[in-house]
């Protein structure tokens, strides 16, 4: 069980921010996955960030007052700052000192449980503290063990930065075999033309409870930010018969730091892969725009804007009145998790995007009307007697499957 500790945030609020009172929440609940239980959040107003203590000198020590008979434990900055900062408020408050990237990154230590989940923690680790050394031959120490540093980094805090940078050669190293091995899967995924689905959103919007769901699946399923690190794929029969896979992904969060974006590449690579995407979305939650922009954004940069997104409207149920219409024409649904009708409503969404074909099939060959059912969406299927074949009528994924399934099976 994580040990508790008591710790207060301090931020600040400029101009260009769009929503802080949303950042300072969000922020809590993070620190809260992490045992960090806050008892005072402090936000000082200002033009810039303080590029010498990150906010100002008098409001640093008015908050140091505050706090002069308090055991804090730490003290969560809601920026990523740099080691001069952090020295700077670790001088006034007399405490540890960790930033939004730690404490993302120690959640991440502490949900990624595959091996390449956890190299990736250990790579965005290192890159973290690397420019955080003040010069060769000064060890990590300086900036304690704990949170922010525990998990696959917690060995290395006693290492210089000569050894530090050949660690990250490594791991770069083996990151590369291990997404070969995915790049190989990829390709055999595509050479058989299985139709992939992935599941992405906001972090706990509920993406690994639809996936329990729709694939019968023991994912991890618990109210915690960033549960699935790993990305999880398994085989999915709708309907008609029509077979697809669908993988869970890790949650997306605003202000992601780049250095964790880089780091998480292949996993979030695993959905730029997808044919259709399903965007869960926490109908629950007072930031609803600020998660479904947030999510838009990172999609952007991954290029996955082109493919089709099916948006998913999960805990309907805690308050049925409540009904957010996205801002941009695209498809969406409002059901609660429980329903019987999501792979309906899948199925019917894919068809909306691939191509219509039609197809006769002699009663003898009936491994071809298997095949069919299971590489495309059947919607008709008649059986004429007379002429001993089966007249179908269906959707496929890329226009031809249905001929290259006549035509293998003929030869």
């Amino acid at each position: 069980m994580t040990e508790t500790y008591k710790g207060i945030i301090i931020a600040v609020n400029t101009p260009d921010r769009k929503n802080i009172d949303a950042e300072i929440n969000e922020l809590i609940s993070l620190a809260g996955s992490i045992g960090v239980e806050i008892s005072g959040v402090h936000v000082q107003n200002r033009s810039t960030m303080d590029r010498r203590a990150y906010v100002g000198s008098g409001f640093l020590n008015e908050v140091a007052e505050q706090y002069a008979d308090d055991e804090l434990g730490y003290i969560i900055v809601n920026d990523e700052i740099t080691a001069s900062q952090n020295r700077s408020i670790e001088a006034v408050m007399d405490t540890r000192i960790i930033d939004r990237t730690q404490v993302i990154l120690d959640i991440f230590s502490l949900r990624a449980h595959s091996k390449a989940g956890q190299l990736q923690v250990e790579l965005a680790q290192l890159q973290y503290l690397v420019p955080r050394l003040r010069g060769q031959g000064i060890n990590l120490s300086r900036l304690g063990a704990g949170i922010g540093t525990r998990g696959p980094g917690e060995t290395k805090l006693e290492t210089d930065r000569r050894h530090i940078n050949q660690r990250i050669k490594e791991i770069r190293k083996q990151l590369k075999v291990i997404e070969s091995h995915r790049e190989r899967y990829r390709e055999k995924r595509n050479r058989n033309q299985v139709v992939k689905v992935s599941l992405i959103g906001y972090t706990n919007a509920g993406k690994s409870s639809l996936f329990n769901t729709m694939a019968q699946s023991n994912t991890l399923e618990e109210d915690a930010l960033f549960a699935t690190l790993d990305p999880k794929t398994r085989r999915l029969v709708l309907p008609s018969g029509f077979e697809c896979v669908v993988s869970d992904t890790v949650g997306f969060i605003q202000n992601l730091p780049t250095t964790l974006i880089e780091s998480f590449k292949s996993t979030l690579e695993e959905a730029a892969d997808s044919d259709f995407l399903i965007h869960v979305i926490d109908n629950s939650s007072e930031d609803l725009q600020t998660h479904y922009d947030t999510v838009k954004d990172l999609t952007g940069q991954l290029d996955m804007k082109e493919i089709p997104s099916l948006i998913f409207f999960n805990k309907t149920d805690i308050d049925d009145t409540r009904h957010y219409t996205p801002p941009e024409a695209h498809e969406y649904v409002h059901k609660d998790m429980e329903s019987q009708h999501i792979l309906g409503l899948l199925e019917t969404f894919m068809k909306k995007h691939m191509e219509s074909y039609k197809a006769e099939i002699p009663l003898s060959e009936p491994q071809k009307l298997y095949d069919l059912k299971r590489h495309t969406i059947v919607d008709k299927e008649i059986l004429d007697e007379e002429a001993e074949v089966y007249r179908l009528e269906g959707h496929e994924p890329d226009g031809a499957w249905s001929k290259r399934i006549m035509e293998r099976n003929e030869e």
